[in-house]
């Protein structure tokens, strides 16, 4: 069996017990797919939006009973991810003809970044913009809905994560395909750009990282025909930090944290970061290390036992602070993937260095960006399993703060979204039928939850409740 299809089965087979999900675990092969628990009276209900990585399919919208109320088959055709915007408009790459898939800013053989609305037509678009990964709007800091900052300017400001192929021998000596993050105006005129190997000296790198990372910066083919880069950071999220507590109670003292500033999520270095918007220099960053004797600095100051709270970040995806209305607003959450990434000493696991950090489970984790102490902790072990790696997703995913105070979590490896409560209840649960045309793998990159009147071009469906069989007597007939 595939490494994929096990972790799948893992993760749905856990879900499908009624009395107790973590008491019976095996390596299935058959599994239900669609809305596999739903309890409505303690979910967020509304409407769920994720693209499917396989190109026939695109981005799929369904309800809480994972019925599909809407299906775009060319916008984001295994790009991601795509977003819904109050009023029924749907965000995301679009391919200006079938080979175009490129992901470089400006390239002829790149995607373009574009707002349909329902019937489908484009009322925005920026030609070749080559999306990866992430992009915001104007009035909303993260791209999921946030009480008083509804996902809804599809004219303003947009915030677009692309790349570009730099050289830069601090580096490497590599061609790099480079992250580079830019802001365009409500014409597509560039106002703001920043490309992130400008900044490799800011980012605080051991010498023993910089001399992996400079024979090995991950470099592989692209998706620019022809083209070879080392994505030595590989960006997986850029978003505004937005109104928060923190700037409002002092600003001086927390200027690190302006609404404008932008925060960022970087896989392969294990590091998130937070880019001040008017220099264009880090001024908050976590790793690469998560040791207990790793000294952290914030505001100045040098902390030794911060990183003690936190523990070690390997892969993660989805760094970005709670929305301000959310409850934990201000707090910094991350899906932190475990998996491998990371530049280093070698170690059995790794014998060149490259991606020497690994782990075999995952954690959502919500924490304080002033001292690293963790708020609220989602894995394997909250829920009571035994086994770590029964909460694993070891690339992609994401995590949302929901208006309850429920969070929405893609587990996107294995193609599964769950809802839970604080408590670490699922009280929501899919698994997407979508698999690539060998039927190996059905990942999701992300999958967000937004309000019914988003849409108000349909009714709001009735929510019957979802109760999966008891595993131990579940039992599939004779032909």
């Amino acid at each position: 069996m595939k490494r994929r299809q096990f972790l799948t089965g893992c993760a749905a087979l856990a879900a499908t017990a009624l009395v107790n999900p973590m008491e019976a675990m095996s390596f299935p092969t058959v599994f239900p797919h669609g809305t596999t628990i739903y309890k409505p009276s303690k979910c967020w209900n509304g409407f769920t939006v994720f693209g499917t990585e396989v190109e026939a399919e695109g981005t799929v919208l369904i309800d809480m009973n994972g019925n599909v109320v809407k299906q775009w088959t060319d916008i984001c055709q295994a790009e991601h991810p795509p977003k819904l915007l109050k009023g029924g408009y749907l965000a995301g790459a679009k391919r200006p003809s079938p080979e175009k898939k490129g992901r470089t800013w400006g390239d002829e053989s790149s995607t373009d970044l574009v707002v349909v609305d329902w019937n489908e037509k484009v009322v925005r678009k920026i030609p070749r913009a080559g999306m990866h990964h992430d992009y915001q709007f104007e009035g909303n800091p993260v791209g999921y809905h946030a009480p008083g900052m509804p996902v809804d300017n599809r004219k303003g400001k947009m915030l677009i994560l692309s790349h570009k192929f730099v050289h830069n021998d601090k580096i490497t000596k590599k061609e790099l395909y480079d992250d580079y993050i830019v802001e365009v105006d409500k014409n597509g005129k560039i106002i703001w750009e920043w490309l992130a190997s400008d900044h490799f000296d800011e980012m605080n790198f051991p010498p023993e990282f910089k001399k992996t990372l400079r024979k090995y910066p991950t470099f592989s083919m692209t998706r620019t025909p022809g083209k070879k880069g080392g994505d030595w950071i590989h960006v997986n999220a850029a978003s505004y930090l937005g109104p928060n507590k923190w700037y409002d109670e002092d600003p001086k003292t927390y200027s690190m944290f302006n609404p404008d500033n932008i925060i960022i999520s970087n896989r392969q270095t294990n590091t998130s970061c937070i880019i001040d918007k008017k220099t264009g220099k880090l001024v908050w960053q976590i790793g690469p290390y998560y040791y207990k004797d790793s000294v952290w600095e914030f505001n100045g100051k040098k902390y030794k036992k911060a990183y003690k709270k936190l523990g070690q970040i390997i892969g993660q995806h989805h760094t970005h602070m709670i929305p301000k209305g959310l409850p934990g607003e201000g707090n910094i959450m991350v899906y932190d993937n475990g998996g491998y990434a990371g530049y280093g000493p070698r170690n059995p696991g790794a014998p060149y260095g490259w991606s020497n950090a690994r782990r075999d489970y995952s954690r959502v984790i919500e924490f304080d960006p002033r001292t690293l102490k963790i708020v609220w902790e989602h894995s394997a072990k909250q829920m009571g399993m035994r086994n770590k790696y029964q909460f694993y997703s070891d690339y992609v995913s994401s995590a949302q703060r929901l208006p309850n105070g429920n969070t929405m979590i893609t587990n996107g490896a294995v193609g599964q979204f769950q809802e839970v409560t604080p408590d670490h209840e699922i009280v929501w649960e899919y698994i997407s039928p979508y698999y690539t045309k060998k039927g190996n793998y059905n990942l999701v990159y992300r999958a967000m939850r937004v309000p019914y009147d988003y849409v108000p071009q349909l009714k709001q469906p009735k929510e019957k409740a979802v109760t999966p069989p008891e595993n131990t007597t579940f039992r599939i007939k004779a032909d």
